[in-house]
């Protein structure tokens, strides 16, 4: 297992953006970055997420954008704290560090499913017309190897190079690629996000397509 330090998946992500000419933005991290194991809202901040922080600030890598660790409104503490308002369950149980860019399509790690190293998985929260959850990876850094092998079959799309719009989208459209991430199954078999991703006593139709995937 790679260290909380070693950020494998982050390092194929910024290669792919290079690669592939996309938009790739890497400002230095703050004079404070968040520590593993620090108390955010009451729980312990990722050691994946704290390797990040302790590299860049707010990064852009293709369509995905990471909050800032800072004081402003924008930023991932405060803007953690205006979602908690709202009260729903995903917003209240997760720490969203990232969004697709311009869009309130967010990225969390979920810290009360972490491993006994602190290492917390990813979900995927889509706060648009109807409040919708599923899990996305087993870690942080897997999250990143997942989204920069979306990204690969992104710009192959030939919708994609005609109208720079995705034909596919993350995560609907490639549950083969968060199969891969067999620590995720396992947690997903053993019905750990369900507390988030069901509605009533239905689990969401995409998870039932992603527990049905071979990786």
């Amino acid at each position: 297992m790679h260290s909380a330090t070693s950020l494998p998946g982050l390092d194929r992500l910024i290669a792919v953006c290079q690669q592939h000419a996309l938009p790739l933005r890497s400002p230095p991290p703050p004079a404070s970055p968040p520590k593993a194991g620090d108390s955010v809202f009451g729980e312990p901040f990722d050691p994946h997420l704290a390797a990040v922080y302790q590299r860049f600030g707010a990064a852009e890598f293709g369509p995905l954008s990471l909050y800032k660790p800072g004081s402003e409104w924008l930023d991932l503490v405060p803007w953690n704290e205006r979602l908690r308002e709202l009260d729903a369950v995903p917003f209240r149980s997760s720490l969203i560090f990232g969004r697709k860019t311009g869009f309130a399509l967010y990225f969390a790690t979920v810290p009360r499913l972490a491993t006994p190293q602190g290492i917390q998985p990813v979900i995927y929260i889509e706060a648009v017309d109807v409040l919708t959850c599923v899990p996305v990876a087993s870690s942080v850094d897997s999250f990143f190897d997942t989204y920069s092998r979306y990204l690969e079959l992104m710009v192959e799309d030939p919708e994609y190079a005609a109208t720079r719009l995705p034909g596919t989208v993350f995560p609907w459209g490639v549950p083969h690629l968060v199969a891969r991430d067999e620590p995720l199954m396992e947690q997903v078999r053993a019905g750990r996000f369900d507390f988030l991703t069901h509605d009533g006593d239905k689990p969401h139709p995409w998870l039932q397509e992603l527990r049905a995937e071979r990786p």
